[in-house]
């Protein structure tokens, strides 16, 4: 299937793209809200500043997208494979649980309420992010910058920030991290 199709077919009012393979496709801005992309290969495409609130894209491979300054809350991304850039993304209520998110680009993406419950986190930039009430419970973080970024009300139980850069964050309990060390108990490091 290609971009052409995919967007007369959605306009028909079809919504089931489960499997479908648009590696590389060029979808800058459309209208893809409520679809169904799960198990789909999005790998390598094009979807800047797209709308696709409440899309489905579970275990679906969106490696090397383009999903800067997209629309994808309340999204249900589990199992997704996002090595993406999701730059100014907006993930508010979004499910990226067990996502794996490698390599990838998160700054200064809206990540309110969203669920990161067992994500991997390795590698990525969160600079300021909004992580505002997120679940980051038993996610994976390594070698990640959250510098700059709200964790404020965040659930992180569980989840390995030491290996990532804090400096000005606001950590879950509202304390504000001046240098790149921080002990969720409570004490900074020296």
């Amino acid at each position: 299937m290609n971009a052409e199709e995919l967007l007369r077919r959605y306009a028909a009012g079809e919504r089931d793209f489960r499997r479908v393979n648009l590696e590389y496709a060029k979808l800058r801005g459309v209208n893809l809200s409520e679809a169904d992309f799960s198990e789909a290969n999005l790998g390598s495409a094009r979807l800047q500043e797209a709308n696709l609130r409440r899309s489905i894209f579970k275990s679906a491979n969106l490696g090397l997208a383009d999903l800067s300054h997209a629309i994808l809350d309340e999204a249900d991304l589990s199992h997704a494979y996002l090595d993406s850039n999701l730059e100014y993304a907006s993930l508010q209520g979004a499910n990226l649980s067990h996502a794996r998110l490698r390599w990838g680009n998160l700054r200064n993406a809206n990540l309110r309420n969203a669920n990161l419950r067992n994500a991997v986190l390795v590698e990525i930039s969160l600079r300021g992010a909004n992580l505002e009430e997120a679940d980051l419970r038993d996610a994976i973080m390594g070698e990640t910058s959250l510098e700059r970024a709200n964790l404020r009300g965040a659930l992180v139980k569980g989840c390995n920030i030491d290996y990532t850069d804090k400096r000005n964050t606001i950590m879950p309990d509202g304390q504000v991290v001046t240098d790149k060390n921080y002990n969720p108990g409570g004490d900074e490091d020296e």
